[in-house]
């Protein structure tokens, strides 16, 4: 599994194809020249005017790291925090409850069932948004089609609109709009972290 699906895997909410929604149409993703660096040093990503800083990835990336035994390349994740963004936003909209003590649940559990190791220390502001995910999915996955349409709808509107900035070390904008990451590492086996894994431990990486 690509962690570019790493989480989004979830067959009822077909509506959501990440293949489709996952990177912003062109009018919505702007990529930072020289004159937007300079303003925002050492930003990896602006995600509607909140800068995600390169330390950020970089903490995030540490503690994937430390969960999984597993690295994940830069891009992968700059990439993956703005679709993330999307579903907690969709979720604020919509009374879908997605809060930070749901999610270190959500960590937890996979720690009792032996499938990551346990964060040192409180989950970081970049992993947290992608691994709430998980914990809106497991809800979407309960609603009938007709919720999931509307919702659907919704989703679309706050693709559109979402404004994203990304710094061009982490991939250009292609002729139809979508985002497209560098060559390098862009595939990173994630499944530990998807909802409907049923077996399989953490590993140590060593």
């Amino acid at each position: 599994m690509t962690v570019a699906n790493m989480g989004y895997t979830a067959g009822r909410t077909y509506v959501f194809s990440v293949k489709k929604a996952a990177m912003v149409a062109v009018a919505s993703i702007s990529i930072l020249g020289l004159g937007a660096c300079s303003a925002h040093p050492g930003t990896a990503v602006s995600v509607n005017g909140v800068n995600y800083s390169e330390a950020d990835v970089s903490d995030a990336l540490s503690q994937y790291a430390e969960l999984t035994g597993q690295p994940m390349d830069r891009a992968t994740l700059v990439a993956m925090l703005p679709d993330a963004l999307k579903f907690t936003q969709l979720a604020n909209e919509n009374q879908i409850s997605a809060t930070d003590e749901q999610v270190n649940e959500f960590v937890a559990s996979l720690v009792d069932q032996g499938r990551i190791h346990a964060p040192s220390g409180d989950l970081s502001p970049v992993l947290t948004e992608i691994l709430r995910y998980s914990v809106i999915k497991a809800q979407l996955d309960q609603m009938g089609q007709d919720a999931l349409a509307t919702l659907a709808e919704d989703y679309q509107e706050i693709a559109a609109t979402q404004q994203v900035d990304i710094n061009p070390r982490y991939g250009t904008i292609t002729e139809d709009g979508s985002l497209k990451a560098p060559i390098f590492g862009d595939v990173v086996d994630a499944s530990v972290f998807t909802a409907d894994q049923t077996s399989g431990g953490a590993e140590s990486g060593e």
